[in-house]
């Protein structure tokens, strides 16, 4: 026969099962869905962050990484250090490197300076070419970019220098603006 005493310890240990079991089903319920999007009217930091872009048929088109991004609020400019980015077309990859960029509230517009680097590299073919400079002003929609700093351009066999440059990354067509000085290589 159970004594009073064990009935009694064994109805608390049921409602303290009971009000555990309740209590985990309630912290399971409040599990919050993650932010799809940042308010541009806060101040905040982010760390080792990637952000990555996708076209209307779901297919990665740009990646952006960086150690850094912090956003100002007031001036509606975010501002990245050391920042990758990666655009994927369908028969190139660009890579784009620098010390830092500059990002417009709309992230219509990006600011390269520092040590900026811009590789494009053929998937079908395996060519590429590369371009140093200053700084680079890149329009995202449209995909151009340009600078008015010295910018030198090498494809493995032939070098450019020259002042100033357009370039327009979709149709991979460049502009050299002023003082161009080529060195081909003869096969």
């Amino acid at each position: 026969m159970i004594t009073r005493k064990t009935q009694r310890g064994i109805a608390v240990l049921l409602v303290l099962t009971g009000f555990s079991f309740w209590v985990t089903r309630q912290l399971e319920q409040e599990v919050v869905d993650p932010e799809s999007g940042i308010d541009p009217k806060l101040n905040y930091v982010l760390r080792d962050f990637e952000l990555q872009f996708y076209d209307k048929n779901g297919q990665p088109t740009i990646n952006m990484q960086a150690p850094l991004l912090r956003n100002d609020p007031e001036l509606r400019i975010g501002t990245v250090e050391q920042p990758v980015i990666q655009l994927n077309q369908p028969n190139a990859t660009w890579h784009l490197t620098s010390d830092f960029a500059r990002v417009t509230a709309d992230k219509e517009h990006v600011f390269l300076s520092g040590q900026v680097s811009v590789l494009r590299s053929d998937s079908g073919s395996g060519n590429w070419v590369k371009l140093n400079t200053r700084e680079v002003e890149v329009n995202v929609t449209p995909q151009t970019a340009s600078t008015n700093y010295p910018v030198e351009m090498f494809d493995g066999y032939n070098q450019l220098n020259a002042i100033g440059l357009d370039l327009d990354m979709k149709t991979n067509t460049f502009k050299l603006k002023n003082q161009v000085k080529a060195t081909y290589a003869v096969n």
